[in-house]
């Protein structure tokens, strides 16, 4: 085995996806962690590894042989620390490193669970960082995907209010800097990308870049939260995304930081550059 071994958490989405082909890429050793490993599309350098947040029992194997380790929760889940937990009494025991993807602005409350789960690793001794992203580009083809191909539109509780979107790609390459790379250690990273829009001028961006005709729509929190309770959300995940807007509303999503320049010595890419490489996903080739 090479002398770098990683375990990436989340090893089949969004930025997981892209940070195994990345570290792959600069010749690391790379466990993706996936729940059933059979239907991982195979990449040189990559092995998958059967990895269930809640069943302790796939903790052992998947950290076999591994010393560094990117963490992240999954979608759809809120108490962070009591998910992840286990996990990392399992792998701080194990590792040398550990880069978290958390979340913009989670340094302001010591409660947050994303907090909580940055504290366990800062006090566990193990070299770490963390990186915090911004609201991802890719939820416009994914999160809000089904009203955009059903209605032309997003419709969301932000009003006019100004979102610093990251590529997923941006972040998955800060964290195989993080990981791969010296000099990272004990440091929070804050991801955005160049510029802070609204989701009026994000609508525009994708509609010109794409051909679809996308506008958005403002709704309130309770309009919002039905729609997500209608698609099939659990109570307190709905809950938990209304409060977000709450966040994107005070302005607390516009802020624009250096770091991913800092971090890859490039800037961040632009949602233009975003919609003119996912332009097919939005129906248009």
């Amino acid at each position: 085995m090479k002398s770098q071994s990683v375990l990436v958490l989340g090893g089949t989405g969004t930025v997981g996806s892209s940070l195994v082909a990345d570290l792959a890429g600069k010749g690391v050793d790379v466990a993706a962690a996936t729940r059933d490993p059979s239907k991982f599309r195979k990449l040189a350098g990559v092995r998958a590894v059967r990895f269930d947040y809640t069943d302790a029992s796939t903790f052992p194997s998947a950290l076999e042989g591994v010393e560094k380790v990117f963490v992240m929760l999954p979608p759809g889940q809120t108490a962070a620390d009591r998910l992840l937990g286990p996990f990392l009494d399992a792998a701080l025991a194990r590792v040398r490193r550990v880069v978290t993807m958390t979340a913009a602005g989670v340094e302001m409350d010591e409660g947050i669970p994303l907090r909580k789960v940055e504290r366990i690793v800062e006090r566990s001794g193990v070299a770490w960082t963390h990186i915090r992203p911004s609201w991802f580009m890719q939820n416009f083809h994914t999160f809000w995907m089904g009203s955009i191909r059903a209605a032309g539109s997003i419709a969301l509780p932000a009003a006019d209010a100004r979102t610093a979107f990251i590529d997923a790609r941006d972040i998955a390459a800060c964290a195989a800097a993080a990981l791969a790379g010296e000099g990272h250690a004990g440091k929070a990273y804050t991801l955005t990308g160049q510029e802070a829009l609204t989701y009026g001028e994000a609508a525009a961006i994708l509609t010109r870049e794409t051909g679809r005709r996308i506008v958005y729509q403002p709704v309130d929190d309770e309009t919002f939260r039905a729609a997500l309770l209608a698609a099939g959300l659990p109570a307190d995940y709905a809950g938990f995304l209304v409060g977000l807007f709450g966040t994107v509303r005070a302005g607390f999503a516009a802020r624009v930081t250096p770091d991913v320049q800092q971090i890859l010595g490039r800037p961040g890419r632009t949602l233009t550059e975003y919609a003119r490489d996912h332009k097919a996903l939005f129906g248009v080739v």
